[in-house]
Order: structure tokens, then C-alpha cells, then sequence
């Protein structure tokens, strides 16, 4: 009798541990921090971990379940361009060129799974397991998975990495636990509506940017080909020139067919109303997301070289981060520069704008990066260890 109560005892603590372990094992809530470009708040976002810290090099090295969470709060929401600009650079900065070159496929079929305009209120998840890659997924309509255990390090390090795109929004998601219930009440409410939840489930019957121009490229082979039938039609009447002529006349109406389903696919992707021209997202391949990557990388390098810490925010022990936003022509000149986050302190943002300043002309641009302007984003931290 004995025996079996001792038994019976055995089983229950070992259930209740496994239970202990299966908890333990599920993401809790790390850290939660708004994110604010332009002097206006785009979205907070929330990190789950398996085992909390604050530590963002024990996070980075851990093989543990992990997930992000984003909640658009920007009132226009956020084009996918911008979007994609925050993860292209923040992975420039913080991963090696082997790294990024590795992993530049998974990165452009990262960015072509977001097929139209983020809106307040879309709910944005990067869910992570060991072995199992990463789920990605908006408004819970799973896009994709990429496959491997290193993207997931790739993305986390453009917000916890040595030069974060935002040291407040860093400082947010590592609070292990310990964050303002205020923010989490805030957070908890943002909920996508019904009608956009099924919006988003058409993602996957769109094509990216770089379908679209592969379509397009086949529109203008058919036109080709259309041309040279006709030519050989013209010059023989022949039983081959009338053959010619069938494969012409077949031609002609794939384009046409092409060039419909082309026109109808543009009109479904830019159905919803553009706020800016950032809509226009171009086609991203590996060369150009690389090309892209490495640029802003040594652009940054030259800009870093010349912070100066101001005088007299070091005697006042004044720290913070300013992230100044560039545009440039492609031979490299400066065209525009705006503070995209500012710190407390006015000679810190000043310093910031004077790096920037005293770096131009930056390096022309080379061929793969298409367009008359460019723009990239310039994180500057202000410590006292500098």
C-alpha cells in the first residue's frame, strides 16, 4: 500500500515537472518598445523567448524558440519599401559580408512575401524554431517559411546588434520581462479588422515585383517574336511564311494575353491608396539587395569616422541616439538629410548632422542600384565609452 502511495507521488511530480518544462519551454514576453521614424511612431514591437534576459549577445548565441511580434500604429500606415529599408540596412550593419551574401536569397524571399501596404492595426510575426527555420505571417495568414537557423539571428541583430537602427527600441525589448503595463494594455488592444485579415490572404495569389518583371520581359519576347513572323510573312508566300505567319498571329495573342494579366495584377497590387511614392517598390534580387547592403555599409564606416563627441555633453555626461536620415544623387552628393530619431539632447543631434555633413560626397552609386536618388539611414550612438 505503502509502495503504491510512493508510486503514485513519483507520477505526480514528475507530470507536474514536465509541465514545469513545457511552460518554460514556451516564448514569454522579453521586451516590448515603440519604434519612431521621422519623428512618428510606426509600430511597437514585442520579443518572445524561451528563457528571458537582457542580454543581447546571450540572446543572439542561444538555440532557443524565439518570436517577433510588430503592431502597426503608424496612422498611414508603412510602405513595404520603407519596410524592407529598415531590415536591408540593419542586416548591413550587423552581419558579416559572408553572412549576408550567404543569405542573400532568404532576404529577397523575405521581402517579396509583403505584397502591399502595411496599414494600422496589422499585426506582423517572425516565429522561430530550432531546426524549423522561420514562420513568417500577417495578421496570422502564414506567407512563408525560410528555412535554416541563422535568419532568425540576422533579422534580431538589426534591433539588438552592436549598431541597432534604434538604441531606444533596443533598450525596450531587452527588459527581461519587466515591461510597463501601460505598453502591454496598449499592444494587447491593436487587433486587425475581418476585412483585412482576408485583404492580406490574397497576398499569396500576387505576384512580387520580380515576377512582374519577369512577366514583363516575357510581354516584350512575344512582341519580338510577333515582329520577326510578321517580317517573314511579308517576304515569302510560302507554305513555310504562311507557318510563319500561324506563329505569329499565336504570338501576338499570348502578348496580348500577357500584357492583360499584367495590367490586372498592377491594378490588384496598387489597389490600396498610396500615402507616398515609396509604394513603388522595385524588383530586389540578391545583386541588387548585396549591392545595396555593402553600400550603406561603407558609407557608414566614412560617417562614423567623422562623430565627434561634443564637448560639452561629455562634461555632462549626455548619452543617446540619433538616427539621420540620407538622400543622395547617384554620383553621391548630398540632395537631403532629416533627423529620423532625435536624442534629448540638441548638441548630440547636432554632432550627428554635422558626421553626416562632413562625409559628403559619399561614393557614386554602382550600376545595381537602380534609381536617380537613394536613401539610407545613418545610426549614431552617443556613450560615454566613446
Amino acid at each position: 500500500m505503502r509502495l503504491k502511495f510512493i508510486i503514485k507521488l513519483c507520477i505526480s511530480f514528475l507530470s507536474a515537472s514536465f509541465s514545469l518544462l513545457s511552460l518554460a519551454a514556451e516564448p514569454q514576453l522579453n521586451g516590448m518598445a515603440v519604434h519612431i521614424d521621422l519623428g512618428k511612431e510606426q509600430f511597437i514591437g514585442a520579443l518572445y523567448c524561451s528563457t528571458l534576459s537582457d542580454a543581447p549577445d546571450k540572446l543572439l548565441a542561444s538555440n532557443q524558440p524565439m518570436r517577433m511580434e510588430l503592431k502597426i500604429i503608424a496612422p498611414d500606415g508603412i510602405a513595404t519599401r520603407r519596410f524592407s529599408r529598415w531590415w536591408i540596412e540593419g542586416m548591413a550593419i550587423n552581419n558579416s559580408a559572408a553572412l549576408l551574401t550567404e543569405q542573400a536569397d532568404n532576404m529577397v524571399k523575405f521581402d517579396a512575401m509583403f505584397k502591399g501596404r502595411f496599414v494600422n492595426n496589422d499585426e506582423v510575426s517572425f516565429s522561430y524554431e530550432p531546426g524549423k527555420g522561420v514562420n513568417i505571417s500577417v495578421n496570422d495568414v502564414f506567407l512563408g517559411n525560410i528555412a535554416g537557423d541563422k535568419f532568425f539571428g540576422m533579422l534580431l541583430r538589426t534591433w539588438i546588434g552592436k549598431v541597432p537602427l534604434s538604441s531606444d527600441y533596443k533598450d525596450g525589448i531587452l527588459k527581461s520581462g519587466k515591461v510597463s503595463e501601460e505598453l502591454k494594455s496598449r499592444f494587447a488592444k491593436i487587433k486587425p479588422s475581418q476585412a483585412r485579415i482576408a485583404e492580406v490572404a490574397t497576398w499569396s495569389k500576387l505576384k512580387s515585383p520580380a515576377e512582374l518583371a519577369a512577366e514583363k520581359e516575357k510581354e516584350k519576347e512575344a512582341k519580338e517574336a510577333a515582329v520577326l513572323a510578321a517580317k517573314a510573312s511579308s517576304a515569302s508566300t510560302s507554305s513555310v511564311a504562311d507557318n510563319a505567319a500561324k506563329l505569329a498571329a499565336q504570338k501576338a495573342e499570348q502578348a496580348k494575353a500577357e500584357a492583360a494579366k499584367l495590367a490586372a495584377q498592377k491594378a490588384a497590387v496598387e489597389a490600396a491608396p498610396s500615402a507616398d511614392d515609396e509604394d513603388e517598390k522595385p524588383a530586389l534580387t540578391a545583386q541588387t539587395l548585396l549591392a545595396r547592403q555593402f553600400y550603406v555599409s561603407d558609407q557608414l564606416k566614412k560617417i562614423y569616422g567623422n562623430v565627434r563627441y561634443p564637448k560639452k555633453a561629455l562634461e555632462r555626461n549626455q548619452t543617446g541616439s540619433v538616427r539621420i536620415a540620407i538622400v543622395i544623387d547617384r554620383k553621391g552628393n548630398i540632395l537631403k538629410t532629416s533627423i529620423a530619431q532625435a536624442s534629448d539632447f540638441e548638441s548630440l543631434n547636432d554632432a550627428a548632422a554635422d558626421a553626416v555633413s562632413k562625409s559628403g560626397p559619399f561614393a557614386a552609386l554602382p550600376e545595381a542600384i537602380s534609381g536617380t536618388t537613394f536613401e539610407f539611414t545613418a545610426p549614431l550612438k552617443f556613450t560615454l565609452q566613446q
